[in-house]
């Protein structure tokens, strides 16, 4: 028997089931919660890059010196981060705001008890552990927790439901990310989050309300954190509401209000306006920048067309770490064919945003040395969980044993690579697979085994 609690339009305005997996409310966030906590002992090690610090250093100006300047953070000179601009006297980091001025809130009441980054190496150590595990290490749980909200749409067994949502967890980026501090495994949780906000709603319900407000708060808070999956993603979840309804999606906009406002207060005090730091190249050009140097000057390797090959199969592309993500096209295709299927919605929001991002990142952004030295493609990791959830809907539709069998063996390689890259995340793949025998093995299989990185 089907159970409802989201549900879709089907043809004639028939209603149809969401949900066909239904289980007790407490069940994904007991799943989160193992995820969450076995991530502690895995971010006692720091994992940091330039990337990593420049963000440390905004949270650490915040709080000791109550400014978003880090000209003098006693972190700068060991940093050797490039991720850096210059507007009037002062460096900024490039970063948006809004995530470190949130890592605030856990450093403040470090530092105020003498356990500072400027510290003893043991000082850092925690500090880092905190923020850390506080701010990505919950984000990754709660990504889990609601991507098992979402996998009630599918028709698989609870149990079933429960194995493919902790090897989320541990054969996909999220691992290799979750123990490192970073803006892509927050808005992971938070693009999930929308989602399932919206495609498990309860129309009967006075609550629906609340879910639109607290949507639009997940979606804008994941704009301000990264700007081109987050803006994306609040872009389709308007749509979506906006359609649904057949109005302005009023408590959606209302939810979207504050992380705004707070971006644009946050980022005006670095660049002047709401606008972020990309939008100002010459704020890179700065006396001494990596950026100002010969090698960091721009030269742009071959045809964008070849790019996004390497982007998507390349030695680090996304199908590459998340070769279980070849089943989502499946899953899409099976539920857009389907005019009365009630997660058509849902396929065209996720399809929406995968098709802008891919053509944003490989052939809009000015650069496409992005990654840095960065293992496989963060900047997709923000709608990963997303995709995932229509490889496994397009596993089961299916009803093939050989297609499970290849699903378990890609999920098998998608974990040697999420555990390598969760050992170092911030080391390429095609520098490390020369001494790495699993990694060597792996990258022989590699469809377009060429890279254009030189930096």
């Amino acid at each position: 028997m089907v159970e409802s609690i989201g549900t879709g339009t089907g043809p004639r305005g028939a209603t149809t089931a969401v949900i066909v997996r239904r289980v007790h409310r407490l069940r994904p966030w007991l799943l989160g919660a193992l995820y969450a906590a076995a991530l502690l002992p895995m971010s006692i090690a720091p994992r940091h890059s330039g990337n990593v610090l420049s963000r440390y250093m905004t949270t650490e100006g915040i709080v000791e010196r109550g400014t978003l300047a880090i000209e003098t953070s006693p972190l700068l000179a060991r940093s050797g981060s490039p991720d850096m601009v210059r507007f009037g006297p002062h460096l900024y980091s490039d970063k948006p705001p809004v995530l470190p001025a949130l890592a605030a809130v856990l450093y403040a009441p470090l530092s105020g008890a003498g356990v500072r980054f400027g510290g003893p190496p043991s000082h850092f150590v925690l500090a880092n552990l905190v923020l850390v595990w506080g701010v990505v290490g919950l984000a990754s749980g709660l990504t889990l927790v609601w991507l098992r909200q979402l996998l009630q749409a599918a028709p698989v067994p609870p149990w079933a439901a429960d194995l493919l949502t902790l090897g989320f967890g541990l054969a996909t980026p999220l691992l290799t990310y979750a123990v490192t501090f970073n803006n892509h495994s927050v808005a992971a949780a938070l693009i999930t989050g929308g989602l399932a906000l919206v495609q498990l709603e309860e129309p009967a319900r006075a609550r629906t309300t609340r879910r639109h407000a607290l949507a639009g708060l997940l979606a804008a808070l994941a704009f301000t954190i990264d700007l081109p999956a987050g803006g994306v993603a609040l872009g389709a979840l308007a749509i979506w509401l906006t359609l649904r309804t057949r109005s302005v999606p009023l408590a959606f906009l209302a939810g979207v209000l504050p992380p705004l406002l707070l971006h644009a207060g946050l980022q005006s005090m670095v660049t002047g306006t709401p606008l972020p730091a990309e939008m100002y190249p010459e704020a890179f050009a700065y006396p001494g920048s990596y950026w100002a140097s010969p090698e960091g000057q721009w030269k742009e390797p071959g045809p964008r067309w070849q790019f996004g090959l390497e982007f998507l199969i390349g030695p680090q592309g996304w199908l590459t770490v998340t070769p279980v993500l070849a089943f989502a096209p499946i899953g899409l295709a099976q539920v857009l064919s389907r005019r009365g299927d009630p997660l058509r919605p849902t396929a065209w929001a996720v399809g929406g945003m995968v098709g802008v991002l891919l053509i944003y990142y490989i052939w809009f952004i000015r650069r496409t040395d992005i990654a840095g030295h960065s293992f496989g493609t963060r900047h997709l990791l923000a709608v990963t969980p997303a995709c995932y959830l229509f490889a496994v809907i397009g596993l089961a539709r299916l009803r093939s044993r050989f297609a499970a069998l290849v699903f378990v063996l890609l999920m098998v390689v998608g974990g040697v690579y999420a555990v390598a890259g969760m050992r170092d995340p911030w080391s390429r793949i095609e520098m490390r697979a020369p001494k790495e025998p699993a990694l060597r093995v792996l990258q022989r299989f590699v469809p377009y085994p060429w890279s254009s990185y030189s930096r």
